[in-house]
């Protein structure tokens, strides 16, 4: 029996009913790549001698530094990054302990960018051993993401003798938490009706964000992976947490995410920042952080001061020949605290610490700006939600004090031993 051709008539030729249209959002692959011990295996990849030993980059035996990064062969004695050298060289006295070379490792995270451009302009770069590539588009070149995770790793192999763990997911999040399941050089991709099964059943602590404070209190609610997480009621954590709480359990159902955003994709938005030069050279670690702690505190009193939080946090110095460099950590979320600020660029310098080299100039901007307000929630790692509000009225209270009586009426202890 065939179709009335008058019926199929006014089928084909009816109009969609007014109203709005509503598109379907459309799934996107991200990828986390995180090179495997990147400065150690830089170091044994150039030193044939060292493949295979417990590697120890940060410092000499008679320094007071802190390791930046270490070999697989010396993780297995406890040995972690920034652990004082000192309580390095207890848990692992046969270690290879070597200061480092940050101009090198700084060329050779360059390349990596360069590698990862080839396969996505949506390339992110977190520090200078891992990035995010939204591959959302470039997987189908591929056929499947596996395919192309496996040709990055292939490729990073033979262009620079080292090897990355990649993490591939819906989002940023899981993205995150994928990579940090098989190193070294390992391979995971979780789908969108994976995370259950592979996601869930993880502990609490595997999630990106979630820190040694934040893991006691989950379990007293006895929540200990993240799939507990996932199915406890907002309202439950708001509780505790406040604000936070609700972005903990958003984050374990894979329900937050930021986007992939390229070098050209970053609104030119202002910062704020302050930098000094030193009357003297300094190579030593503890008073870099001091002055860091300043220039933080400066910064973030003039943020507040505007109305302003921002994500991204940029560390700039100067060596003593004037060769400058700078580096960027993007936040999950928006800040204008010292202290987070503070932690942050701790994070950049300790990771890119040029020992033997002295700087002259140090400084600190935050940038990627949104009005005070519109963006509030804070990393848990850094701080639980009493600790941010107290450290809220805490900063408030100091900059009516300084408002007063001056910018140095107050300083933190490390501060003023460098004065």
């Amino acid at each position: 029996m065939g179709i009335d051709p008058r019926v199929h008539g006014r089928i084909k030729n009816r109009k969609p009913p007014m109203g709005k249209i509503t598109r379907m959002k459309k799934p996107k692959t991200i990828m986390h790549i995180d090179m495997d011990a990147f400065f150690a295996s830089i170091e044994q990849r150039d030193n044939p001698l060292l493949r295979g030993k417990p590697v120890i980059v940060g410092g000499t035996l008679e320094s007071r530094g802190v390791v930046s990064t270490c070999s697989y062969e010396a993780r297995v004695y406890g040995v972690h990054s920034a652990m004082p050298i000192r309580e390095a060289l207890r848990k692992c006295p046969q270690g290879i302990f070597i200061e480092g070379n940050g101009a090198k490792y700084v060329s050779t995270s360059r390349q990596l960018m360069k590698i990862l451009l080839r396969f996505t302009p949506r390339v992110e770069p977190v520090s200078i051993d891992e990035a995010f590539l939204d591959i959302s588009g470039a997987r189908r070149l591929y056929g499947t993401e596996e395919n192309l995770a496996r040709l990055i790793k292939t490729t990073i192999r033979r262009e620079l003798g080292l090897t990355a763990t990649i993490g591939v997911a819906p989002n940023k999040i899981m993205a995150k938490i994928a990579s940090d399941l098989k190193k070294p050089d390992g391979l995971t991709i979780v789908r969108d009706n994976e995370i259950e099964s592979k996601i869930y059943p993880l502990p609490v602590s595997a999630m990106w964000g979630v820190g040694k404070r934040t893991v006691p209190v989950l379990k007293k609610l006895g929540i200990t992976t993240i799939g507990d997480l996932a199915r406890t009621p907002e309202g439950t954590l708001k509780k505790w947490f406040g604000k936070n709480g609700i972005v903990l359990v958003r984050m374990a159902k894979g329900k937050i995410d930021s986007p992939v955003l390229s070098s050209s994709e970053v609104p030119d938005e202002k910062s704020i920042g302050h930098e000094h030069t030193f009357s003297r050279d300094i190579d030593d670690f503890e008073k870099l952080t001091g002055e860091l702690r300043l220039l933080a505190q400066l910064v973030g009193r003039r943020m507040r001061k505007q109305g302003f939080v921002g994500k991204r946090i940029t560390l700039k110095y100067r060596y003593e020949n004037f060769e400058t460099h700078t580096h960027q950590m993007t936040l999950l979320v928006s800040t204008n605290l010292d202290d987070i600020i503070y932690f942050s660029a701790r994070k950049l310098l300790q990771e890119r610490f040029p020992q033997g080299r002295k700087i002259r100039l140090l400084g600190i901007s935050v940038s990627l700006l949104s009005r005070q307000g519109e963006d509030l929630f804070l990393p848990l790692s850094f701080f639980d939600e009493k600790q941010i509000e107290k450290r809220k009225k805490l900063s408030s209270s100091l900059d009516q004090l300084k408002d007063h009586y001056g910018e140095m009426i107050i300083l933190n202890a490390s501060i003023l031993e460098l004065r």
